[in-house]
């Protein structure tokens, strides 16, 4: 097989090999490190893949706002390209997962899988309309969040600046939140983008359950714990439990709610938590 061979025979995956992962009210369609695998395997039984360097025996890895990157090359058919790797940190299995996202993202440099990756920026290229309103998926906030920090924005200010809870984003939100972002990207560079909202913003993020005052800040994350996925303190719980019921969350079926879609895992009780989501939670309800 020639490389220009690639794409046409694999571009577009085998229905069969599609998995449906189910996030946030839609379902997305991905393909598995395993058969990601098998299709190397099947185009350059020879294929291999390094990092771009190594630290202390073992592949670099870049640890930034709660995000783990690896960047690394990718062979086939003697042909090198350059990929990256990215995940939450607070992963079990970080190095696997990083591998396995590493090897999505170079194979699609050649062309495997293409049609599941979307073809523009994020500002640029919104997702097609959900048949359900539903919350939006994980994926979709991490690009979200990465195009506010190419663009030097927050993203906790964008979405307030839109009136809307990052944490709850709904996919029929994501019009308002894009054209948002955008007006914001392009400001002026003399231009606050980074400031407090006005009063009338406020009202408008109020109707969401989230307060703030018209003299709040610049957003400064809270310094993160030392420990992340050790359990959280009682006075870290106690703290957050304000922080929910001074945000209209007052009954414990909306705190629960509220802590299982910032955690993305089922949460029993509020003690049940690490010390990284209820730090990371607390940020987003007190950006300060």
């Amino acid at each position: 097989m020639e490389l220009k061979e690639i794409i046409s025979a694999y571009g577009v995956p085998d229905p069969s090999i599609v998995g449906k992962l189910p996030r946030g009210g839609i379902t997305l369609d991905f393909v598995g490190h395993a058969e990601i695998n098998r299709i190397l395997i099947d185009i350059d039984p020879l294929w291999n893949w390094s990092p771009v360097e190594f630290v202390n025996g073992r592949p670099a890895i870049n640890e930034t706002n709660g995000m783990a990157t690896m960047w690394g090359y990718l062979s086939i058919l003697g042909k090198t390209m350059l990929g990256v790797g990215s995940v939450r940190s607070d992963k079990p299995d970080l190095d696997k997962e990083l591998i396995g996202d590493f090897l999505r993202n170079a194979s699609m440099r050649f062309g495997i899988c293409l049609s599941l990756w979307s073809k523009s920026e994020w500002d640029e290229h919104p997702p097609a309309a959900p048949k359900v309103d539903g919350k939006v998926s994980d994926e979709n906030i991490e690009r979200f969040r990465t195009a506010c920090k190419d663009a030097n924005l927050d993203p906790n200010l964008v979405a307030q600046k839109a009136g809307l809870i990052l944490v709850q984003l709904k996919d029929s939100e994501m019009p308002l939140l894009r054209d948002t972002f955008k007006m914001m990207k392009a400001a002026p560079p003399d231009a606050p983008t980074n400031v407090p909202l006005s009063a009338k913003e406020l009202e408008a993020a109020v109707i969401k359950t989230f307060t703030a005052t018209p003299t709040e800040p610049v957003h400064v994350p809270n310094k993160p714990p030392k420990e992340p996925n050790a359990a959280a303190s009682s006075a870290q719980v106690g703290k957050l439990k304000a922080l929910m019921m001074a945000k209209g969350f007052a009954t414990p079926e909306a705190k629960l709610e509220l802590a299982t879609d910032a955690c993305k895992r089922p949460i029993g009780s509020l003690s049940q938590m690490k010390a990284g989501e209820v730090a990371e939670l607390i940020d987003v309800l007190d950006p300060r």
